[in-house]
């Protein structure tokens, strides 16, 4: 069964990672960095609450683009007031495996809503 991945890109359109069925994030690695639950996204890793989902935009706290995809417009700007409870991460079924880069799109249109001043990297990290 094929999976709807996403490529993400940062606000340079720089490759940073995949969106796998709006629900799990992976680097550009293939790592498992992040998971999604009501639109909440939660760094596997430390399990804390780093932001939220719009479409297939990744946003920080307040609502600024993190990361962003071709496959919709690029929008920002949902305030996110206080964290929501975290249910734990799903059981990952499946890696998903993938052959080659996706193309670099050159340039990001114009968000509706900020950037993020996070990089991608600093987005997972937060504390």
């Amino acid at each position: 069964m094929p999976y709807m991945m996403d490529p993400l890109y940062d606000k340079k359109s720089n490759f940073v990672g995949w969106l796998i069925e709006h629900s799990n994030v992976f680097n550009n690695h293939l790592k498992w960095v992040a998971y999604i639950n009501s639109n909440y996204v939660w760094a596997k890793k430390t399990r804390i609450w780093i932001g939220g989902l719009r479409g297939t935009n990744l946003l920080d706290r307040n609502g600024g683009i993190v990361a962003w995809s071709i496959s919709g417009p690029v929008v920002g700007g949902l305030e996110i007031i206080k964290a929501p409870l975290d249910i734990g991460p799903p059981f990952l079924s499946v890696v998903p495996i993938i052959h080659e880069v996706p193309f670099n799109p050159g340039y990001a249109s114009e968000p509706v809503g900020e950037w993020s001043k996070l990089t991608f990297a600093q987005w997972l990290k937060q504390r």
